[in-house]
C-alpha cells in the first residue's frame, strides 16, 4: 500500500516535473522546491461494546460511552448499523458519551471508529441472524433493504417479523490472533511544493497533496476531513509551531496562541487528499484501519524535503523558521541553476 500511496500521489502531484537538483526552479525571488515523504502508523484494535436495539418499528437505537471529539463517530456508528440492518439512515438514533452506556474504544489514537464500530457491526450480525430465523431462511441468503426482510423466495417487512418487541444485541470486540499473527499499518505518502524567499528566508506553502491507505474507508467526508486535518498539524509542526520553556524552572513560556503560532488560512493553500481503497481482513470486523494520525506521519518531513530542493539547505530542526534558515542561504544576487548553499545545516 505504501508504493501505491507513493505511485498515486507522484502521479496526481506532476512529480515528473520537479527539478532534481536543489537551487533548479527560480520565480523572482522565490527558490521553488518539490518535497516527498511517506507515512506509515500501526493500527490498534482496542476492547469496545456497543449496544444496538431494532425497536418494534423499525429504528434504529446505537448506544455507546464513547465521544465524539469531531471526528464523526455519531455519523459512522449510525452509519454501520444503518447498513447492516438495511434501516435510512434518518431512521438511525446515536447515544454517545454516557458512562453507564456499554464501555467503547474512546476518540484518540486512531481507533475509535473500528474498535467501536466493530461493536456495533457484532451487535448487528447478532441482529441479523435473528431476524434469519424469524423469515425462516439462511443468515447467508439474507437481505435487509429499507425495512424490508428478504431471502430464500421469502420477503416480509421487518416490523412484521418483531412482532411488536424490540430486538436487542450489545456486540463486543478485543485484539485476537491477528494482532500477533499479522505486522499491521496504515500507510501514505505526502507531496508538496514551497517557495523560499532568496532574501528573506520567508517559507511559503504552495501546494500540498497527501494519498492515504488505511483499510475500508468507512465514510469518505469525515476521513478525508480527518487527513486535512493532518496534514494542516504537519505544516504546523514543520514552519511556525513550538514550545518554548524557561530553561531555569521548566515553566512553558509561550502559552496562548498569541504566541504559539499554528497555521492559519493564509498559511495553508491548496491541499487535496487522494483516499486508496483496500480491504484488510486481518486489521478488523469492518476490513478498516485508523486514520486519523495517519496524516501527521511525515507532513513535515514533506515539507523539509521540499526546502532543501528549493534552495539546498538541509533543515534538522522544526519548526523551520526564517531566522534558522537565512544565515544558510545561497547567494540571492546569484541565480544560477544548481548552485550550492554557503553552509549546510546542521
Amino acid at each position: 500500500m505504501l508504493v501505491e500511496a507513493l505511485d498515486q500521489g507522484a502521479r496526481a502531484f506532476g512529480w515528473e516535473n520537479r527539478k532534481p537538483r536543489p537551487c533548479m526552479s527560480r520565480d523572482g525571488e522565490w527558490w521553488v522546491g518539490m518535497g516527498v515523504a511517506s507515512a506509515a502508523r500501526v493500527n490498534m484494535l482496542m476492547p469496545a461494546a456497543a449496544r444496538v436495539r431494532l425497536e418494534a418499528d423499525g429504528s434504529l437505537l446505537v448506544q455507546s460511552d464513547q465521544t465524539d471529539i469531531g471526528t464523526g463517530s455519531y455519523a459512522i456508528l449510525g452509519q454501520i448499523a444503518g447498513e447492516m440492518l438495511g434501516v435510512p439512515i434518518a431512521r438511525v438514533r446515536v447515544e454517545l458519551g454516557e458512562s453507564q452506556l456499554p464501555s467503547g474504544a474512546g476518540s484518540g489514537g486512531s481507533f475509535g471508529a473500528c474498535s467501536t464500530g466493530s461493536a456495533v457491526f457484532r451487535a448487528c450480525e447478532a441482529i441479523r441472524e435473528r431476524l434469519a430465523h424469524q423469515l425462516g431462511v439462511r443468515v447467508e441468503a439474507l437481505e435487509l433493504r429499507d425495512g424490508v426482510a428478504s431471502g430464500g423466495g421469502r420477503s416480509r417487512p421487518m416490523t412484521e417479523l418483531l412482532q411488536g418487541q424490540a430486538l436487542e444485541q450489545i456486540g463486543r470486540i478485543k485484539p485476537g490472533k491477528t494482532e500477533k499473527d499479522y505486522s499491521q499499518a496504515s500507510y501514505g505518502a505526502f507531496f508538496c511544493e514551497v517557495a523560499v524567499n532568496a532574501f528573506t528566508a520567508e517559507t511559503r506553502l504552495r501546494r500540498m497533496l497527501g494519498a492515504f491507505g488505511f483499510g475500508r474507508v468507512l465514510n469518505a467526508k469525515t476521513a478525508r476531513s480527518q487527513c486535512l486535518g493532518g496534514m494542516v498539524w504537519g505544516i504546523g509542526s514543520a514552519l511556525t509551531e513550538e514550545l518554548v520553556f524557561d530553561l531555569r524552572d521548566g515553566r512553558l513560556l509561550n502559552h496562548d496562541l498569541a504566541q504559539y503560532h499554528v497555521p492559519c488560512h493564509a498559511d495553508i493553500p491548496a491541499v487535496d487528499v487522494i483516499l486508496l481503497e483496500e480491504r484488510d481482513a486481518a486489521a478488523s470486523p469492518l476490513q478498516a484501519k485508523g486514520v486519523g494520525e495517519l496524516a501527521i506521519c511525515g507532513a513535515a518531513g514533506a515539507v523539509a524535503n521540499a526546502i532543501y530542493n528549493a534552495c539546498g539547505v538541509r533543515m534538522r530542526r522544526f519548526p523551520m523558521t526564517p531566522d534558522r534558515l537565512i544565515t544558510e542561504l545561497p547567494d540571492p544576487c546569484q541565480p544560477v541553476a544548481g548552485q550550492l548553499p554557503r553552509q549546510q545545516g546542521t
